[in-house]
């Protein structure tokens, strides 16, 4: 059967259990007249042995690994990496979270068009429906609490993405990504079409609590990202300009890139006070060339003791701290803005007192 159509895949980190769902659900198609490219954007390896092991289970499916552990999540890297593999003239932007219908392959092949491209609608599946029920139940047996439009998740022509440079990719974590991409497709003179059949489906998963943004924890998250990447695509709407890096200019790292980083040529260590990080981030770190360098952030012992309390009470306190959260913020915000091309690792300990964020400044 001739392929018409690639399923894309971007994934880090998350259960196997919803990924193969979502695989089975293609693999449950009348007609098998697609491939799927799944790209694994970094997941650690107790996440991605046991992934790669699980897509190579279908033949119709190809799993890549890049980038690295240390990288921040960046779905467009995947998403753009993955779209230089694809070669077939339309690309299915696929989530592992979703299912799709069993005629799901026969209307993507019907919609394929040089010159537009489709977005759906999705119905949302309630926590109560388990992945026993999802697997052992008709497509449409499976009711949704409710529907909602995609901004991501739709049929493209693979020619219009490379026209446009694919995605953007300053944006980080999640949001607007796909906005920015529709933008400027329709800029470019494709017309987007809502496909209004039912043949999607989303699966539960826990929402990360907007209060819990606010507070350090183990995975890299930045305050405000989402407002961050949403006046990024704004901006980009009010002065009609798409300038982005260069396509020639994307380098995609791999593993091999974090060993690089064990071994640096210069280790700063300091503790969490204000002037000593803003210092080392905006001055001493630009400095170097062709050096990897470890900086190691340590939260004081004297930050969290009755004295500083008190003093910050009585607002006698000589030396300002950042809380390791603040930290945080800003070294993501440095690697957002100014280091994003670059090989570098991000880490939080698990006891949340150090921060270690290493880089290769070989431009």
């Amino acid at each position: 059967m001739v392929t018409t159509f690639t399923l894309l895949y971007a994934y880090r980190n998350r259960d196997h259990t919803r990924v193969r769902l979502s695989l089975l659900s293609l693999k449950n198609q009348k007609n098998i007249n697609f491939k799927v490219v799944f790209v694994d954007y970094g997941s650690t390896p107790d996440y991605s042995k046991k992934i790669k092991k699980l897509v190579d289970t279908f033949e119709f499916a190809t799993y890549y690994y890049i980038g690295h552990k240390g990288l921040l999540w960046n779905k467009s890297k995947a998403l753009n990496y993955g779209i230089g593999k694809v070669q077939t003239d339309a690309v299915f932007i696929a989530d592992v979270d979703v299912l799709v219908a069993p005629n799901f392959s026969e209307i993507m092949t019907s919609l394929i068009n040089t010159n537009q491209f489709s977005l759906f609608r999705i119905g949302y599946l309630a926590e109560n429906v388990t992945s026993n029920s999802i697997e052992n139940s008709d497509f449409n047996q499976l009711k949704p609490t409710h529907y909602g439009d995609t901004f991501g998740v739709g049929l493209f022509p693979k020619k219009a993405l490379e026209y446009i440079g694919g995605f953007d990719e300053f944006f980080h974590f999640y949001g607007s990504e796909d906005e920015d991409l529709n933008f400027r497709l329709i800029t470019s003179g494709y017309e987007m079409i809502r496909c209004e059949s039912n043949i999607l489906l989303h699966q539960w998963h826990k929402r990360y609590p907007q209060k819990a943004k606010e507070n350090l924890t183990v995975l890299p998250r930045l305050s405000n990202i989402q407002r961050i990447n949403q006046r990024h695509y704004l901006r980009r709407v009010e002065t009609q300009k798409f300038l982005m890096e260069k396509n020639k200019d994307r380098h995609y790292f791999q593993e091999s890139d974090y060993e690089t980083l064990k071994n640096p040529s210069e280790i700063i260590e300091i503790d969490n006070i204000k002037a000593k990080v803003i210092h080392v981030l905006n001055y001493e770190l630009p400095l170097f060339e062709n050096d990897i360098v470890k900086i190691i952030f340590k939260e004081a012992a004297f930050y969290n003791s009755s004295k500083y309390k008190l003093k910050t009470a009585l607002n006698k306190l000589k030396q300002p701290y950042l809380s390791m959260k603040e930290v945080n913020d800003l070294i993501l915000q440095k690697i957002l803005f100014n280091y994003r091309n670059h090989n570098y690792a991000y880490e939080v300990s698990k006891d949340l007192k150090t921060i270690q964020f290493s880089i290769h400044l070989n431009n």
